[in-house]
């Protein structure tokens, strides 16, 4: 479907024959995927698709698919791999699992049944295509029916364009229509095109699920891809920082003792996680008030959610019981007693939602929203902003 690509389901377990068909959580997204194109890949079970007597071995000790197992029973490295002369790191490409995520061969056989899905339907709708053409019959018409406009197509130069397209047994008379040009649909069912459409959520609010406009965040950590939808007004003296991590940091035990014998500062960097925590921080009245002008046009509900770093669990006190914190909306102190913990422990609800969804709001929507935060006292308690979200 034009850009619409079909869903594509990766699982990096699977039973020996179901392919975790018969979790509910994957039964629920196959019924409601499954009319549009959907698909669903599980290493594990393709691997046992492969003949391969994985039970028999599990039974002599031998568990292929534990933790940092080298060799799926089929091969003992990846493709690249096979061309390392250093046999620690050969062995470690054949890594099926490094832990509950795939491992270099495992992902590999996940690209694999990826390329080859794609490769066979090119092929059979090739094939398809073919038998339509030989038979004198228009191939569009097996795929496509004619747009409701039915305009049909214009050159340049405002006249109808159309070219023959000769068959493989020099059969001609099939007009051609351009990609670009072609005012044709699908004929297979399209997903839900608006908000409308869609069934009620199953695990979301739907006040905030059933909506236009996805949330605007900013975010402080790394790496962090997009234009942020919250903007800095007025920043004073609060200062952004970022963690620096240390090489080693999540690479395995393996390629740490490899890269210290090479001892090279370049792989010390190729090495380095990108993944990185920071916030927007300070500690004291000094520094002055932070402002963020949140993009009001969007806010279709009025949610405002702020997280803190460092930690899964700062949220409350951070925010929620710091007393040295003042935060206002468009000048307004914003009452704590409201605010909630939300959607997780390192974050904060500090606006539920517009009056107009929660009688117990008392905000309404406006043309203009800055958010602040300020510090009252000096005494020493750290803020750390890692993300605004604003609804």
């Amino acid at each position: 479907m034009p850009k619409r690509p079909m869903v594509h389901h990766l699982v990096a377990r699977g039973k020996a024959n179901t392919c975790e068909g018969d979790s509910k959580e994957n039964a629920m997204l196959d019924n409601t995927y499954a009319a549009y194109g959907y698909n669903a890949f599980c290493i594990q079970t393709g691997l046992y698709f492969g003949g391969h007597d994985y039970d028999k071995e599990q039974e002599e000790g031998i568990n292929r698919f534990g933790w940092q197992q080298v060799g799926d029973g089929y091969h003992n490295t990846t493709r690249y791999g096979e061309l390392e002369e250093d046999e620690e790191r050969r062995n470690g490409l054949g890594t099926v699992y490094r832990n509950w995520h795939p491992g270099p061969l495992g992902f590999q056989i996940a690209s694999d049944a990826f390329a080859y899905v794609y490769s066979m339907g090119v092929l059979m709708a090739l094939e398809l295509i073919e038998k339509d053409m030989d038979a004198g019959l228009d191939p569009r018409d097996r795929w496509f029916v004619k747009s409701t406009d039915d305009r049909g197509l214009l050159s340049t130069d405002g006249e109808y364009e159309e070219t023959e397209l000769t068959s493989s047994e020099g059969q001609s008379g099939l007009r051609h229509l351009s990609s670009k040009q072609r005012l044709l649909e699908p004929k297979l069912s399209l997903p839900p095109q608006t908000v409308k459409d869609m069934p009620e959520p199953l695990f979301c609010n739907p006040l905030y699920c059933s909506i236009p406009h996805p949330p605007s965040c900013i975010n402080y950590e790394k790496p962090t891809y997009g234009v942020p939808g919250p903007t800095v007004q007025t920043q004073n003296e609060w200062k952004i920082w970022k963690q620096n991590n240390n090489w080693a940091y999540e690479v395995g035990k393996k390629d740490i003792a490899l890269f210290k014998r090479w001892n090279d500062e370049e792989w010390y960097q190729k090495c380095t996680h990108l993944d990185a925590c920071g916030g927007i921080t300070a500690s004291d009245s000094s520094q002055g008030e932070l402002v963020f002008e949140l993009p009001a046009s969007k806010m279709t509900t009025g949610l405002i959610i702020v997280c803190g770093c460092c930690g899964k669990k700062v949220g409350e006190d951070m925010f929620l019981k710091n007393e040295n914190l003042e935060i206002k909306l468009n000048g307004k102190v914003l009452n704590k007693s409201k605010m909630d913990v939300y959607p997780n422990a390192k974050c904060a609800r500090l606006v539920k939602a517009f009056k107009d969804f929660d009688e117990d709001s008392d905000i309404s929507k406006e043309d203009e929203f800055l958010l602040s935060f300020n510090i009252l006292d000096d005494n020493g308690q750290e803020v750390k902003i890692s993300h605004l979200i604003a609804l």
